[in-house]
C-alpha cells in the first residue's frame, strides 16, 4: 500500500513540474506582480535581484514606472530585493518581495518610492504604509 501512495505522489509531483527558460520548476505558486514607482522630483536609481535572477540596473525619473511579474517557488521562500540611491547616493537596500510577508498582502505589489521612504500598497484599498526609510 505504502508503495502505491509513494508512486501516485511522484506522479502527481512529475505532472507539476514545468520547463521556463530551460529551467525545471517543480509546483510553481501564483504568478505575482511587482512595480516600483518614483514619486519624487530626483531621478531614482533601482536594481533588484533575487537569488537566481539579477534586474540590473534602472534608473526612474519622477513618475517613472519599473516591474517584472514571477512565480512564487512551491516552497514560498521567494525573495527579491532591491538597492535604490539618488545622485549617485546609497538610500538603502530593501526587500521588495518576501514570500512569507507579501504572498497574502498581493499579488499585484506597488511600492511607491516618496520623498522620506518606500511605500508598500497590497490589494485592498487601506492607509498604505512607509515600509523603509532612506538612509540619511
Amino acid at each position: 500500500m505504502f508503495i502505491i501512495i509513494f508512486i501516485v505522489l511522484i506522479s502527481l509531483i512529475g505532472c507539476e513540474t514545468l520547463q521556463h527558460d530551460g529551467k525545471v520548476f517543480p509546483m510553481k505558486g501564483p504568478l505575482t506582480r511587482v512595480v516600483i514607482y518614483n514619486d519624487n522630483d530626483y531621478l531614482l536609481g533601482v536594481h533588484c535581484k533575487s537569488r537566481d535572477d539579477d534586474h540590473g540596473f534602472h534608473i526612474l525619473q519622477k513618475g517613472g514606472l519599473y516591474g517584472w511579474m514571477f512565480y512564487v517557488n512551491f516552497m514560498n521562500s521567494t525573495l527579491y530585493f532591491c538597492g535604490f540611491s539618488q545622485e549617485q547616493v546609497k538610500k538603502g537596500v530593501f526587500d521588495i518581495y518576501k514570500a512569507v510577508r507579501d504572498s497574502s498582502r498581493c499579488r499585484n505589489c506597488t511600492w511607491e518610492a516618496k520623498e522620506d521612504g518606500i511605500y508598500g500598497y497590497g490589494e485592498i484599498p487601506k492607509k498604505n504604509p512607509l515600509f523603509y526609510k532612506w538612509l540619511m
